[in-house]
């Protein structure tokens, strides 16, 4: 036997991206049946969530009611609460959770493992080739390759679809350009009383752990100490707010930063992904000097972690069949195919400027994602899209691009990939491949529902 069959494995569903759409995707096609592989490129899977450091759930989840969005996201939610690892929002509440990224990648690990998922971690793929007897060749790290009968695509940037020759439209509409990105990091020890007692509100409690807890997102006061400090010179971050300094869950006197603003053509290219990481890098310190300049209880402190990857908001969307727009989700649209629900406000983090565009939805209400944004309209029939990079507008994307929402399309994309590939599989003699399009999308929504997603 030759070294390269030594290598190869065949799998019914592969997973390309570890982050919350690749997790949602794997754990969803493993427990319908499929064995299924997920790589990730990083040590740890979680993507955005923990090798980026946005260690938070933006409340796509949460529509001050009720949870909307449930599933493996629930699942895991449910773990890091039960871990004490997040502070998680009291009924009734809309706000950010922010959570520990290391249990996050422990508990996601743990769910792939516990469903029989095959996981590749630091295993970047290299290419995927849709062959023509019906299967995807994978290369993944220097030899290894992997057969599957369907692939998931949840890359973020649309890697393997726009490989493969699937249209994408690329930034927003009218001149390509992408929201801008952000190199998150972890600084500490923050004096909390000193922080309480200057800045109202920065500082709370959390009823579950009882840890004192350092919140700061557009907090006026430091509005006003940013504008101060871009004005005499002292800091050159393009940005009129701090979005979030948020303590980690059992660690409150350590927090992750949210604060720089890189602007990058094309985050897809290597080359200027490489040079804005090193623009992202210089701001960290700059931010970390800012604070503790400005920032009472901030004084002593210093950089604990840098995130291993820059945060991309935005780059490839695929042209499916059908593209949500903002129209959609601004007026609340329901659809048939719904695959998952999202809350979270418009958020576009404006190209080429210092501001963000907020509108948030009305307490109680949400829209509705279909199943056939995650389909491509054209391309290999086996391959099926999850997360932020689904067909939409940028004003859409810019709400359901946050982990929850891209955690439960990941989770139907998964499903739709394991029916597509044990359930309708091609006539016996056939070459032909498995087709995402010809699974039933209420199949889809029977199996979600059936496994705890929430659809209405």
């Amino acid at each position: 036997m030759s070294d390269n069959q030594n290598l190869r494995q065949r799998f019914d569903v592969a997973v390309v991206g570890g982050g919350p759409a690749g997790i949602g995707a794997a754990v969803a096609a493993a427990r319908t049946g499929a064995r299924t592989l997920l790589a990730e490129r990083h040590d740890v899977l979680g993507g955005m969530c923990t090798a980026a450091l946005v260690n938070n759930f933006c409340p796509a989840h949460l529509d001050h009611t009720r949870l909307i969005i449930g599933g493996v996201f629930a699942e895991l939610r449910r773990r890091l609460i039960d871990r004490r690892s997040i502070y998680a929002s009291p009924n009734g509440e809309y706000r950010m959770e922010p959570y520990d990224p290391d249990v996050f990648a422990e508990q996601s690990a743990s769910l792939c493992l516990d469903a029989g998922v095959t996981v590749m971690a630091e295993c970047p793929v290299s290419s995927v080739v849709f062959r023509g007897d019906g299967l995807a060749s994978l290369a993944v790290r220097d030899r290894t390759v992997c057969e599957a009968g369907v692939v998931v695509d949840a890359t973020g940037d649309a890697t393997v679809a726009a490989q493969a020759g699937v249209p994408c439209t690329f930034g927003r509409q009218r001149d390509g350009a992408v929201m801008p990105l952000t190199y998150c990091y972890m600084i500490g020890e923050i004096d909390l009383d000193r922080l309480a007692n200057a800045l109202p509100g920065a500082v709370r409690r959390d009823g579950a752990t009882g840890d004192r807890y350092c919140v700061i997102s557009n907090h006026p006061k430091t509005n006003e100490w940013v504008a101060k400090a871009r004005g005499t010179g002292e800091l050159s971050i393009p940005r009129d707010h701090i979005a979030g300094i948020q303590s980690i869950p059992g660690r409150p006197t350590y927090a992750t930063v949210n604060f720089g603003r890189v602007f990058c053509p094309d985050p897809t290219d290597p080359e200027e992904l490489a040079r804005a990481e090193a623009r992202g890098r210089r701001q960290i310190d700059e931010g970390i000097r800012f604070f503790r300049k400005y920032l009472p209880g901030f004084e002593r402190v210093e950089l604990q972690e840098t995130a291993r990857q820059i945060g991309v908001r935005e780059s490839r969307q695929i042209r499916g069949l059908y593209t949500l727009t903002e129209e959609d989700a601004t007026g609340c649209r329901q659809f048939d195919d719904v695959v998952a629900q999202c809350c979270y406000s418009i958020d576009i983090h404006e190209p080429d400027s210092d501001r963000s565009t907020l509108r948030p939805f009305a307490p109680g209400t949400h829209f509705d994602i279909p199943w056939r944004c995650l389909v491509p309209a054209q391309g290999p029939p086996n391959l099926i899209v999850g997360g932020r990079c689904i067909s939409a507008t940028q004003g859409a994307m810019s709400s359901f691009r946050v982990s929850p929402s891209a955690m439960a399309t990941g989770e139907a994309a998964g499903v739709t990939a394991a029916l597509a590939a044990i359930q309708e599989p091609s006539p016996a003699g056939s070459s032909r491949p498995a087709r995402v399009r010809d699974v039933d999308p209420a199949r889809v929504q029977e199996r979600l529902l059936a496994t705890g997603a929430i659809l209405g």
